[in-house]
């Protein structure tokens, strides 16, 4: 005959089943009060604590549970299943260790222990537990989705294996979102854009907790320098968790691009509280600080760059010890460029002061400008991979740091570079037989490699436009496949092109100073250009980069150069109708 008792456990388990937590509560605790050691309410009422976010007291509960009858192999998974919830990994795989003890042909359990292992770091052992779970049961879509994450985290995200199982887990349950989101980072990382907002976009309809996916839908936004819909996504992980500190160093990065300043500032401050050293977000932030002025300040972030993965696949051991900035009389000091030869051009100024120090400088620069920065005041001016003898290195964007440079400091006397007088003489003989008129050279396209190359390049097409411009006459500048530039674009060939002639930049800046003017793109032709103290005009996106400032028509660097951004994000024609008035 049923009792009381048992009667109402199962309107408990009834109500559990329908949803009404509260009820399903009401009728454990009053068979508990009967029976204070019953196992089976105790593990009941537990689950329903951990299903209202209690996990801690539902997890005691159900040990209660085990500890009064140890062999339902049910309690010891459950336990798992609360302890992985609340984020207990190693308690978890331990709970569903004595599940399988008492159950080893269950293939629930055995998947559950590879997720669980996943969480917990044993990715070699979720493989295997993943793999047995299959041989008990082929077809459970959940063992395929913790073999497919394992085999990610142990070949890559787009491994071949790895995606086949995730595809069929999908296949097997496409209510599985940990296939579509493993997926989605599989296709990410192969660089399928496409297919991997998809998949991204099917995880979070099933699952619209993920986190990682909101993230990855901004990150694959920001990429595509749609800067707003990368905020909204970013803001949305940030809602589900505001405890993501990349996330909301990402968010500042998106609201730096899209030009909110003081927007990117405070959620890098949020990032920064909660991951203090971060170097990407400490970098990130430094350039945001340079952009806004607040130069002693985004110095001291910018050193951060050393940390990131970026720099580190840079980073050179060296002999001797970097330097402080202290002068000591007769110091030798190797100084090396480190980044893009417009960095190069732009910070080499610093020179003549370290000379004024009485400090011995070697200057290390690519081959490229070893010609010409024979004309920046070092000592010696050496090759990559020569070692001179000194006491100290100092990479050359270091330098504005050391010297406490802030806007109103910063050395600006140009020139403080010129061409070879050999070279002056060689190209003048060419120049002679040019067209008469005024001659502006042009430079379209950065470095391909640069991060921001897509924002700050215009490509030819929008010079042409200065062709009609009364007396004018361009001559090309532009070294990287600028001459098939001219060639495949229609209307271009009135364009002098010299460049097959153009060696290295001692020639570029040669025939720099025998021209009127030049426009350029954020490049190293419009660097060089600035620090000849050459009537130079900037074509700059939208946003441009720190070094130029957040606004305004001049530039603190370059006394000559005149800045001439777009009026709207991709508005490159605004700019040139604007140079055409100017011209």
């Amino acid at each position: 005959m049923e009792t009381s008792r048992d009667q109402e456990l199962r309107k408990g388990v009834a109500a559990h089943q329908a949803g009404d937590l509260t009820a399903a509560a009401a009728c454990y605790v009053r068979v508990l009060e009967s029976a204070p050691g019953h196992a089976d309410a105790q593990h009941l009422l537990g689950l329903v604590y951990a299903q209202t976010g209690q996990g801690r007291r539902g997890a005691e509960l159900i040990r209660a549970a085990i500890a009064a009858d140890a062999t339902v192999p049910l309690y010891h998974a459950n336990l798992g299943r609360v302890l992985k919830g609340d984020g207990d990994y190693h308690g978890a795989v331990d709970a569903y260790l004595a599940a399988i003890a008492l159950s080893p042909e269950d293939a629930v359990l055995w998947s559950d222990l590879a997720s669980a292992r996943l969480s917990n770091g044993n990715v070699e052992g979720a493989l295997k537990a993943a793999k047995h779970a299959l041989s008990l049961d082929a077809g459970m879509a959940a063992a395929h989705v913790n073999l497919g994450l394992a085999r990610q985290d142990l070949d890559g995200a787009s491994d071949t294996a790895a995606m086949a199982a995730l595809a069929r887990a999908a296949l097997l349950d496409p209510g599985q979102a940990g296939a579509h989101l493993g997926l989605a980072l599989g296709y990410h990382a192969a660089g399928m854009v496409a297919q991997a907002r998809d998949a991204y976009m099917r995880a979070l309809a099933i699952d619209p907790s993920l986190v990682v996916a909101h993230c990855n839908l901004g990150n694959l936004a920001r990429d595509a320098s749609d800067f707003e819909a990368a905020s909204t996504h970013y803001r949305r992980a940030l809602a589900l968790d505001d405890q993501q500190p990349t996330v909301h160093g990402n968010l500042g990065v998106a609201l730096q691009e899209s030009g909110n300043l003081s927007g990117a500032l405070g959620s890098y401050e949020k990032a920064i509280a909660l991951a203090p050293d971060d170097p990407e977000i400490r970098r990130n932030r430094g350039m945001a600080l340079l952009a806004a002025g607040r130069y002693a300040e985004g110095w001291a972030d910018y050193e951060y760059r050393w940390q990131t993965s970026r720099f580190q696949a840079l980073g050179r051991s060296f002999s001797v010890p970097i330097w402080d900035g202290r002068v000591v009389p007769g110091l030798k000091l190797w100084v090396h460029a480190e980044q893009g030869f417009g960095d190069t051009l732009q910070f080499c100024r610093y020179v003549p002061l370290l000379k004024a120090q009485g400090i011995h400088v070697s200057f290390e620069c690519a081959d490229p400008l070893r010609d010409l920065m024979q004309s920046a005041g070092a000592d010696t001016v050496i090759a990559p991979g020569e070692e001179p003898d000194v006491d100290a290195h100092v990479p050359m964007m270091s330098l504005p740091g050391l010297f406490g440079t802030a806007v109103e400091t910063i050395p600006a006397s140009v020139p403080y570079l010129s061409a070879p007088a050999d070279r002056m003489q060689a190209w003048q003989e060419t120049m002679a037989a040019w067209p008469d008129g005024r001659r502006i050279g042009i430079a379209w396209k950065g470095a391909a490699s640069h991060q921001r190359d897509a924002l700050r390049s215009p490509g030819l097409a929008p010079f042409l436009a200065l062709l009609d411009v009364p007396d004018v006459v361009l001559v090309s500048l532009q070294k990287e496949d600028g001459a098939a530039d001219i060639q495949n674009t229609p209307g271009a060939d009135a364009i002098l092109d010299p460049t097959a002639d153009i060696n290295d930049f001692a020639d570029t800046a040669a025939i720099m100073q025998g021209l009127d003017a030049v426009i350029s793109c954020d490049s190293a032709p419009l660097h060089l250009a600035g620090s000849m103290g050459m009537p130079t005009y900037a074509v700059l996106p939208h946003v441009a980069e720190w070094r130029w400032g957040a606004g305004g028509d001049q530039t603190p660097w370059y006394p000559t150069m005149t800045l001439i951004r777009q009026p709207a994000p991709g508005d490159w024609v605004g700019c040139f109708e604007k140079l055409r008035e100017i011209l």
